[in-house]
């Protein structure tokens, strides 16, 4: 007799507990070093009562950097390529990880996105990768009603989910 292991049927059946936050208030060059040492691409940013204020990730960096650049009217002479994780592509880039040093004053709320995507628990999971492809995103933050960070579900976490089943 053949078993088939049932797929989970809800969001708190599927997300990541365990879950690396940043405070609105560290730097941008913590952010990029939580990142790395994590292997992620995005990380949430909560308040001091746990409440998801936005989502920081390598692409909300760079925008933020080239923009910082870009106002200082053409000083820049180096270009940098680097893979950008959200796209899955190659992309070119004033930005450099040497140039983060200049930025350990800067605020991760300065450069994060606010009102991040999130989702409750009991969300049927098919609805949540309905949300992720609608809107483009590969992560989505798992919320209570009040909004404190409960966990994560990544595009990676549907891959496993299907390779287990």
């Amino acid at each position: 007799m053949t078993s088939f292991q049932t797929s989970p049927s809800t969001a708190a059946n599927v997300m990541k507990r365990d879950v690396v936050t940043l405070d609105p208030r560290e730097s941008l060059q913590d952010a990029m070093r939580i990142m790395t040492e994590n292997h992620v691409s995005g990380v949430p940013v909560v308040d001091r009562e746990n409440r998801c204020v936005g989502v920081i990730s390598t692409s909300d960096i760079v925008s933020f950097v080239e923009a910082d650049l870009e106002a200082l009217e053409g000083e820049i002479v180096r270009t940098e390529n680097w893979f950008n994780p959200e796209t899955q592509q190659w992309e070119e880039s004033v930005f450099s990880p040497e140039m983060l040093g200049d930025y350990v004053s800067v605020p991760v709320s300065d450069a994060m996105t606010s009102d991040p995507i999130t989702v409750i628990p009991t969300m049927p999971i098919a609805e949540v990768a309905q949300l992720m492809t609608a809107r483009g995103i590969h992560r989505v933050f798992v919320v209570d009603t009040e909004k404190r960070l409960q966990g994560v579900i990544s595009a990676f976490d549907f891959v496993q989910l299907v390779a287990e089943n």
